[in-house]
């Protein structure tokens, strides 16, 4: 017998890789995703490499991307990535709001690009709903 967690888990989860420097924004990312309702945290990383290696292993549909990693940054751990067979959407997460750091993400193959600051929520949110849609109008959790 399947629970509603169970349901919710197999019908609407967005498997999801944070990657992150600082434990600050990976603890405010993950509030993030469980306040959206529709994702299922299954790995964080602290660099680059770690996070190459977490979605070629764990295969994750969405990952949070920040820059500015050690190992590999962000930008370029993008780029391999989109270079696996079935690449997970990748959003990069930046407190760099210039027009060479968005023309890098694109470059790599981002799907999107945030910036960090007021109304990072909101952006997250907006990309989440046009990216996820479908995933929204099946999710038994309502959204405010």
């Amino acid at each position: 017998m399947k629970t509603a967690h169970t349901e919710i888990h197999n019908i609407s989860a967005v498997r999801t890789l944070i990657a992150d420097d600082s434990p600050f924004m990976l603890k405010i990312i993950s509030q993030i995703l469980a306040l959206e309702g529709i994702f299922t945290l299954v790995a964080s990383a602290t660099d680059g490499s770690q996070a190459v290696r977490h979605a070629l292993t764990i295969e994750p549909e969405l990952i949070l991307m920040g820059v500015h990693l050690s190992h590999l940054n962000g930008i370029e751990a993008t780029r391999h990535i989109k270079h696996f067979k079935n690449p997970p959407v990748v959003i990069i997460v930046t407190s760099d709001d210039t027009p060479d750091s968005r023309a890098l993400a694109k470059g790599a193959g981002a799907d999107a690009f945030v910036t960090k600051g007021d109304n990072f929520h909101a952006q997250l949110k907006a990309i989440f709903r046009r990216l996820f849609s479908s995933r929204y109008e099946h999710s038994p959790v309502q959204c405010l």
